[in-house]
């Protein structure tokens, strides 16, 4: 394993976050070590876009986890008790090596009951 990977990957173990992978295909769980924390925009911003149907929270949130749990659009994210969705994900490789995965992901809508 490339150096550089390894090192990555003691640092998601020792700082990242607890959180759990829900995957899009199967809805199988995997739990995961990783960086997970919201996009920062300009600070006057609120978090919202008012919409005709309401206010939306717009915040997208930036993942980054091991190379060997390759997010896809449409995969989740349950994080503190809420459920995230990727809009985009890929791997991030270096000299022909995966390093490690990266993803953009947005608060999961709630559903009427």
């Amino acid at each position: 394993m490339n150096e550089m990977r390894r090192q990555l990957e003691d640092v998601l173990r020792e700082y990242g976050q607890e959180l759990t992978v829900i995957r899009k295909e199967n809805g199988g769980e995997t739990a995961v070590r990783a960086f997970f924390q919201p996009i920062l925009k300009d600070r006057e911003e609120p978090p919202v876009t008012a919409t005709p149907l309401g206010a939306v929270n717009d915040q997208r949130w930036l993942y980054i986890g091991p190379a060997a749990l390759e997010l896809e659009p449409g995969d989740k994210i349950r994080f503190q008790g809420d459920q995230f969705v990727a809009q985009e994900a890929m791997t991030i490789c270096f000299r022909w090596e995966a390093l490690y995965g990266r993803a953009i992901l947005r608060q999961e809508k709630e559903t009427a009951q």
